[in-house]
């Protein structure tokens, strides 16, 4: 029998297999989870973020690594990757690789693809899939706390408004709750709402928007009314003040980031544009010139 026919046969025997396990194993899970939108995820991570999960005790350097990415997650508002705990996206970082390795060896084989080629492109997917977990927690953390950072200073002005009225900082937290739409800020509020129904001071709460959305701007924000509390302080000043900061900041932000497209579009210009004016202003004379024989 054909050599490559054998090895054809043994990678799609391979693939098979493990597309029918993770069939299985998606199918039990969504049974259990009553067709949860992220079972299949969770069932194709399972096996291995319970591995890790063990391992975490033992390890220094993993559990180190495990509660950097527990405090991405928080950040992220714990809805990245369908809810994926810490130890599945570090799971996933190896599984993903792998999957794509028996994929392309199956279709390599299957099609009679050049070696080199198989290699490249596995080599490729393998490296790219186990950087993308990580990296897109990463970029959805940071994305929230930057929209978090943007929608904190109108949230503040309500606030402001209310405690001036009379109102106290428990009853302005309610009324910005009800006021603004789904936003980062609005889901920080309402957990920590949720943290103060259960016995948690509100001071401490406050802190620990802080804490979560891991921002210079909201730890400043709500670590200074925690203590305006605790010190019986203006509410309303501080938050009339924190919300002008924070605009303050955004706007020298802004400024900044607009000195810097400057720059920026130099390269660009140079590279893209610049030719084409040369071109525009030299070629009619080159070619007259040339034309006229030299």
């Amino acid at each position: 029998m054909n050599l490559h026919l054998i090895i054809a046969m043994s990678f799609a025997a391979i693939s098979a297999a493990t597309l029918g396990y993770l069939l299985v194993k998606i199918a039990l899970s969504a049974r259990e989870a009553q067709s949860s939108s992220g079972a299949g995820i969770h069932a194709l991570l399972g096996l291995p973020a319970a591995f890790i999960a063990r391992r975490r005790s033992k390890d220094y350097e993993l559990s180190r690594k495990l509660d950097e990415l527990d405090a991405l997650r928080v950040q992220a508002g714990g809805h990245f990757f369908e809810g994926a705990s810490a130890t599945e996206i570090f799971a996933a970082r190896f599984v993903f690789p792998l999957l794509a390795l028996v994929f392309f060896l199956a279709v390599g084989a299957l099609l009679q693809l050049p070696p080199f080629l198989v290699f490249v492109l596995a080599l490729f997917f393998c490296v790219l899939l186990y950087a993308w977990p990580e990296t897109s927690l990463k970029a959805a953390a940071q994305a929230r706390s930057l929209r978090f950072t943007r929608d904190l200073p109108m949230a503040l002005d309500v606030m402001r408004l209310v405690t001036q009225s009379g109102g106290d900082l428990q009853g302005a937290i309610r009324n910005v709750i009800s006021v603004i739409g789904s936003s980062p800020v609005r889901e920080e509020l309402v957990r920590a709402m949720n943290e103060v129904a259960i016995g948690t001071s509100l001071a401490a709460a406050l802190t620990h928007i802080g804490e979560r959305v891991a921002t210079a701007e909201a730890n400043a924000v709500f670590s200074t009314l925690a203590q305006a509390m605790e010190m019986g302080s203006s509410v309303s000043e501080n938050l009339g003040s924190a919300s002008e900061l924070i605009r303050h900041g955004q706007r020298v932000k802004a400024q900044s980031q607009a000195q810097k497209a400057v720059v920026a579009m130099t390269f660009p210009l140079l590279l893209l544009i610049l030719p084409g004016v040369f071109i525009v202003l030299f070629a009619p004379m080159i070619i007259r010139y040339m034309s006229n024989g030299g």
